[in-house]
């Protein structure tokens, strides 16, 4: 990510501000989400919409911005089906409970080293990295094949990060 930012990022909070910076420091807005016009493996339900998107994690995202529960589903890259239940009362719900998360960026970037990244490049060097699995085995497993450089976290410990990213002044806490 230090590559691909042309900035020091160790941190979760040092990859939120340079995401930040790409979208010149604002938070994440909903039209600012990867949507996808037809159904996909990733989605997220409200009371009154759903919502297709290019990467589960837009739904993780998508209820840090509105206020109502969300009903986010998706699937492992081996198709298991994973659910996560946000609302501002009950917080996050994890189905299985145990699953997993990779945040990541590719390793074979088109942006040259000098230059900062745009908010598409960062999404094409970003979100095809950031999936959800059963468990840190089949992280494990899918990370040894990918072109990027991968870290796999807790999925109830990416969930503070979508709202560093969405949050319309920087948020604290994101580690």
């Amino acid at each position: 990510m230090s590559r691909f930012f042309g900035a020091s990022i160790d941190t979760f909070d040092d990859m939120v501000a340079a995401i930040r910076t790409v979208v010149e420091g604002d938070g994440i807005a909903i039209d600012e989400l990867c949507h996808v016009d037809g159904e996909t493996p990733h989605y997220a339900k409200t009371a009154d919409e759903t919502y297709y998107f290019r990467c589960f994690y837009d739904g993780i995202a998508l209820a840090h911005l509105v206020d109502e529960p969300v009903e986010i589903r998706t699937e492992t890259p081996t198709e298991e089906p994973i659910e996560i239940q946000m609302s501002p009362a009950d917080g996050v719900d994890v189905t299985p409970p145990d699953a997993v998360m990779s945040f990541g960026v590719t390793t074979e970037s088109d942006v040259p080293a000098d230059e900062t990244p745009s908010a598409p490049d960062v999404y094409g060097a970003v979100c095809p990295y950031v999936k959800a699995f059963y468990t840190r085995e089949d992280y494990e497993r899918w990370a040894e094949d990918v072109a990027a450089t991968t870290v796999g976290i807790h999925l109830d410990a990416g969930v503070p990060i979508a709202a560093a990213l969405t949050a319309s002044a920087p948020s604290e806490g994101a580690q």
